[in-house]
């Protein structure tokens, strides 16, 4: 489970502006509640991330119910996105309609006990809830992994990478290295 810092200066990067929501007035306040409705733009794409990830600047549509509950905020509701990628088999663009479901206890970090701080997801010090690593952790983990075009799309030739779809009688003759000095012996018989 990611942690969040509890100190400004040690937080990672955004994943996102736009995904630190401000509790301070449910700091305390246990069955105090506010929904948060937010667009915010995705950010760039990440070449060494998962297969379908939004375009940079898509619409990543933020749904989320904010509860105060005496160990800290809770925050549970659904992100979605449009996502764009590729076909694991053919390469052809894939493009996908995303929801995943967030659930996160904020855990006030006066409530941790020290061996537990590094488990735990901590409220911040300016007592914000960050969503980034939920849900740079949503599109990662819940997004397909190997997207395809379609369920029966027949891929690239392994040989040559001849598109499939476009012929699918498409073959090579291969011959064994170690046969291949046989290759004409019966051919004068066949005549």
């Amino acid at each position: 489970m990611p942690t969040t810092p509890a100190t400004p200066d040690a937080r990672e990067p955004e994943f996102a502006p736009g995904l630190r929501l401000d509790a301070v007035d449910l700091v305390g306040r246990t069955g105090s509640h506010r929904h948060v409705e937010r667009t915010v733009p995705a950010p760039a794409r990440d070449d060494l991330g998962p297969a379908m990830q939004p375009e940079e600047g898509a619409d990543l549509l933020i749904d989320v119910e904010l509860e105060s509950v005496v160990e800290g905020i809770y925050a549970h509701g659904t992100v979605g996105a449009h996502l764009v990628g590729e076909c694991s088999r053919c390469l052809d663009p894939v493009e996908q309609e995303f929801s995943s479901r967030l659930d996160e206890l904020f855990l006030y970090p006066q409530k941790v006990k020290a061996a537990d701080r590094e488990d735990s997801v901590l409220l911040a010090d300016d007592d914000t809830a960050d969503l980034n690593p939920l849900v740079r952790d949503a599109l990662a983990v819940d997004a397909d992994e190997r997207p395809l075009c379609r369920p029966d799309c027949p891929g690239l030739c392994p040989t040559c990478g001849f598109r499939m779809e476009d012929d699918p009688e498409h073959h090579h003759e291969v011959i064994d290295d170690r046969f291949a000095a046989l290759e004409g012996f019966f051919e004068d018989d066949e005549r």
